[in-house]
């Protein structure tokens, strides 16, 4: 794999005064691109523009929420992004999948007014089923192709127990970028996560608690070393080249060993050396 692009949520440290120095290790590191998250935008986008240039990084995408789209599509469209994401939604039944795919529809034919695609990325609760179809089919069935793309989060559908490949072949021409995540096993669909629910902090982080601290922690060890999970990268990359994805992201949400850098650093070394 020649191109491999980091999401900057990789790095586990959401400050952002940190975003510069991040930016500057993506680059180091070797990875050709980013994808950034929240507390990136806190940085001015011409000074945004100006490092990624010298850096010789492309911006291919960015992580938002649903309400925030739009108020994102000129940061977006000032880096020469292809796309811009939803990172994730709440969707607790088939009438709120429904609803939210005329959403993706309204904010996807905005998006593309704007020369960019808008793509939704899933995490295990997308491959719930209600009324006899799971979320993400529903999503797909009810968006327009021209307004409405999807990051596929390879590490959270293999979690959900879906064969990646067969599921990237089902869907030709719907996924337009794949996150690469590893998972040694299998946990299932989880139950849909309310933010609502939630306490936030000053950057809109998510307030956890000890315990609930650990028991992520723990269901985080599965994010394991690259090409050490259930995934087999050259066969996913095979049938998502195939379908005409555009883009491989790497997003780690685990440190299995030395620092997150340590990690990232082997993330890269190995897709470049073993998957073609």
């Amino acid at each position: 794999m020649d191109k491999v692009y980091l999401q900057m949520f990789s790095f586990g440290e959401f400050d952002p005064a940190l975003t510069k120095d991040q930016i500057c290790a993506a680059a180091d590191m070797g990875y050709a691109g980013v994808e950034l998250f929240a507390t990136n935008f806190e940085m001015p986008v011409e000074e945004m523009k100006a490092l990624l240039k010298e850096k010789n990084l492309d911006a291919i995408s960015l992580h938002t929420h649903s309400g925030q789209i739009l108020e994102m599509v000129p940061y977006a469209r000032t880096l020469g992004m292809k796309y811009i994401g939803i990172a994730m939604e709440y969707i607790p039944d088939h009438e709120s999948a429904l609803k939210f795919a005329a959403t993706l529809n309204d904010l996807g034919k905005a998006c593309r007014e704007a020369g960019l695609m808008l793509t939704y990325h899933n995490h295990t609760q997308e491959f719930n089923v209600f009324d006899g179809e799971k979320v993400i089919e529903t999503l797909m069935a009810n968006t327009d192709p021209e307004y409405v793309g999807f990051e596929l989060d390879a590490g959270w559908c293999s979690a959900a127990g879906e064969d990646t490949v067969r599921f990237i072949n089902d869907h030709a021409g719907r996924i337009k970028l794949i996150h690469v995540k590893e998972t040694d096993r299998v946990i299932g669909p989880e139950a849909p996560r309310n933010p609502a629910d939630r306490k936030l902090d000053q950057h809109g982080r998510p307030v956890i608690s000890e315990e609930e601290r650990q028991a992520n922690e723990k269901k985080m060890q599965m994010d394991c070393p690259t090409g050490q999970g259930i995934n087999d990268w050259n066969k996913i990359k095979a049938a998502a080249d195939a379908q005409g994805c555009d883009a491989y992201i790497v997003e780690r949400e685990y440190t299995y060993k030395g620092t997150r850098m340590d990690c990232l650093k082997e993330d890269i070394a190995y897709l470049k050396a073993n998957v073609k």
